[in-house]
């Protein structure tokens, strides 16, 4: 059956884009499809972390970097009390062994509208910018949607193989898999104004949340001179009264005099902490915030949704090009959603915390020591590291090269074999003869840091997908030939536990 395309994606934001440029990278053919013909030119995301600017990289994103906000040794996100005393900090991450710095804070707009501008000019992609969805549906014989121009009235009927639905909290996509989803009771109200500095405040200096009564306060101070304040409502708190202009500048006294900033944005908006049970159902994926709803307090809802992409896009790539079974897109879910779920348990309670804090101070004089807490840091859920010891399933590291570049700068969005040339040189034909299909990246020359590395865990070799995660360790020449075969590509198998959750 003849398609308009081979994957249609409902959404240009960061999470639509990113699967779109990925997928295209591999010769996949893509429709994308918004209803928004520009993007919004204030940010809704503002925080990225170091595997997230990774794959920024892996998008051809790097350049940004420069630009981003990163933090000195030793600041914190704090959490204070209604007594200002310090409830809780997150220390900001500096250089990792990602190859970036833990904890950035970035310009979505820019991010959109480099990744829109590239998909313009690429052969692979057909863009629907201004168009929205009416209907989406699938068959065993693909997926179709029914799109209208939105200023035009004029409407059109795409078909492609699959479909993954990247189109936010009220996703077609979503409902068109269905199933249970997992509530984590954390649903909170906030006006969000984002403020540029026309005079800085030395008030907002840092990162903080401050639960005084009655309306909790966040404050984060991010790039392109913005600062972001997120005010959470009370349930007895009217929306109509936080969308009064002169209710902003009451809110924003405390930190600023009246004419010293200009208000970007003011939004208020409802945040859950939900998890859908099934991501996948037939030709249709969700991802993004389709796939997962948290509240802002980790600063993980696009990170996350990055994550889908880089995730999904290289499996669906290899199913449609024939060089492995349609049953590897199950692993996407399996293990991607218990990852995506420890950060919005994280970010829920952390907002329930808040919540609690604000309507019941405590009593001043009570000793109340800081908790120290760090971002979760999941393994993926099961997939195709099944059966592998630890690290297998976590995020490999990306290494310095000598001449200054990055490792993945040398890999690309491939997989990676890499370690000593005896044990590589060792292995079978039929090994060498599926790297070479999957068109893997093979290195015997690497870093001394990565020697280290893998010396520590007692390994020669590694094997890292295209989303930079671990598929195992080999210590000899037979681990790279069975870690191969486990993958399930060459014969087109699939574990037996990528069915689990």
């Amino acid at each position: 059956m003849s398609h308009d395309a081979q994957v249609i994606i409902l959404g240009a934001g960061p999470v639509g884009l990113a699967a779109a440029t990925l997928l295209a990278s591999e010769g996949v053919q893509v429709a994308i499809i918004d209803r928004v013909r520009i993007p919004i030119h204030h940010p809704r995301a503002s925080h990225v972390d170091d595997e997230t600017v990774r794959i920024m990289q892996a998008l051809g994103l790097a350049h940004l970097e420069p630009d981003f906000v990163h933090y000195d040794s030793g600041s914190c996100y704090r959490i204070y009390d209604a007594h200002d005393r310090v409830v809780m900090e997150m220390p900001w991450g500096q250089l990792t062994e990602q190859g970036w710095y833990g904890d950035n804070q970035f310009f979505q707009p820019d991010v959109e509208n480099t990744l829109r501008g590239r998909l313009q000019t690429s052969s692979s992609v057909a863009t629907w910018l201004g168009w929205e969805v009416e209907l989406a549906e699938q068959d065993e014989h693909g997926t179709t949607v029914a799109i209208r121009n939105v200023r035009t009235g004029a409407r059109r009927q795409l078909t492609a193989g699959y479909l993954i639905a990247a189109d936010g909290v009220r996703s077609r996509g979503r409902a068109l898999i269905g199933g249970e989803i997992e509530n984590f009771n954390a649903s909170h109200r906030s006006l969000i104004l984002d403020v540029f500095e026309l005079v800085p405040s030395d008030k907002v200096r840092e990162t903080f949340t401050r639960a005084t009564a009655p309306n909790a306060v966040t404050c984060v101070p991010s790039a392109r001179g913005i600062v972001r304040f997120e005010f959470m409502l009370t349930d007895a708190d009217d929306v109509s009264d936080f969308e009064n202009p002169e209710r902003w500048y009451e809110l924003l006294t405390p930190f600023y005099r009246p004419g010293d900033y200009r208000i970007e944005r003011a939004d208020v908006y409802a945040w859950d902490a939900v998890v859908p049970e099934e991501w996948r159902k037939g030709r249709v994926m969700i991802a993004g915030d389709a796939a997962h709803e948290m509240p802002p307090h980790m600063g993980q809802g696009m990170c996350s949704g990055l994550r889908d992409a880089i995730n999904l896009a290289w499996k669906l790539a290899l199913v449609i090009k024939g060089e492995a079974a349609e049953a590897l897109l199950d692993t996407y879910a399996t293990e991607r959603r218990p990852h995506a779920r420890a950060y919005t348990q994280a970010a829920g309670a952390a907002a329930n915390a808040v919540a609690f804090l604000t309507a019941f101070p405590g009593d001043p004089n009570e000793p109340l020591p800081a908790a120290h807490v760090d971002l979760p840091e999941p393994r993926l859920g099961p997939g195709l590291h099944d059966g592998e010891p630890a690290p297998a399933g976590a995020l490999s590291i990306q290494p310095f090269l000598a001449d200054g570049r990055r490792l993945d700068d040398v890999v690309g969005y491939k997989f990676a074999v890499i370690g000593d040339a005896d044990v590589i040189a060792a292995v079978t034909d039929a090994t060498k003869a599926a790297w070479q299909r999957l068109d893997a990246v093979v290195l015997t020359e690497y870093p001394a840091q990565l020697q280290a590395w893998l010396q520590a865990r007692g390994a020669k070799a590694e094997i890292v997908r295209p989303d930079r995660y671990l598929l195992g360790l080999a210590k000899d020449a037979a681990d790279l030939d069975r870690l191969t075969k486990a993958m399930g590509l060459r014969d087109h198998r699939v574990p037996s536990a990528m069915a689990a959750d």
